[in-house]
């Protein structure tokens, strides 16, 4: 006689994925895949909502509040898919002004009301060349993290200029596009300072440690560089050198 096994209600997990001879990776990416499908209408009904302005000031504090912790989900299901299948970098020719353009509203709702968004873009910029959607992840990061480090509200400036990027130990290095997120809020330490970048390593009490070194990763895969300006209750200022097609800016 064969005993019938009581119905388990476990979800298959990792190991049970790998010893089928089936990829794990695969299986993380298809959960993340369903758990973006359903974080998606979330999000636009919390934005819908937000620019009715209709509401009470704690009601709609608590609507920002929402939609700053579904991007904060969204980002971290991104790192979760880098994680399960990494795609290769795609640069392209990219003006920053068009690439801000359709993020600024994005941008700006996930900041409290009492944080402003502020863009200072230089006339002129050459293109740079990048992957459009691992720097708008980065912004997105840079941003996320702006927010946590002005709990009394204040300016998050978006800047972008062609400049020399700080001494290196390649010679005679080309001008880049910085394009710089800077706070107003506590600012780090030297030794905060020493640490930023590095992986699983968190200003925030309950952060993952994954945004300054998935934004550190992110500009080497681009050819970038990554500098962090900050002083305690002076603000932080991250600058993100991205290539220049100075060719095409000449012509």
């Amino acid at each position: 006689m064969i005993e019938q096994q009581p119905p388990t209600s476990r979800y298959p997990s990792v190991n049970d994925h790998a010893s089928a001879g089936s990829d794990p990776r695969m299986l993380l990416a298809s959960i993340v895949h369903d758990f973006n499908n359903l974080l998606t209408p979330i999000v636009t009904i919390l934005e819908e909502l937000q620019g009715r302005h209709v509401g009470t000031s704690r009601q709609l504090k608590k609507i920002d509040g929402a939609i700053y912790c579904a991007f904060r989900a969204k980002v971290l299901a991104r790192h979760l898919l880098d994680f399960a299948s990494a795609r290769p970098v795609s640069p392209e020719p990219v003006q920053i002004r068009q690439l801000l353009a359709p993020l600024e509203t994005a941008l700006a709702s996930i900041l409290s009301p009492d944080i402003r968004l502020k863009l200072d873009i230089a006339e002129e910029l050459p293109p740079a060349f990048i992957d459009r959607q691992l720097v708008e992840r980065a912004l997105l990061n840079l941003v996320i993290n702006a927010r946590d480090a002005m709990p009394e509200g204040g300016d998050v400036t978006i800047t972008a200029a062609l400049e020399f990027p700080p001494a290196s130990r390649s010679p005679g290095p080309e001008r880049m596009i910085r394009l710089s997120v800077a706070d107003c809020g506590v600012g780090m330490d030297h030794q905060t300072l020493k640490m930023a970048g590095q992986p699983n390593f968190s200003t925030g009490t309950n952060g993952t440690g994954l945004g300054l070194a998935t934004v550190r990763r992110l500009m080497e895969s681009l050819g970038g560089r990554f500098s962090i300006t900050s002083a305690p209750r002076r603000g932080t200022t991250i600058d993100l050198w991205l290539p220049a097609r100075l060719a095409c800016f000449a012509d």
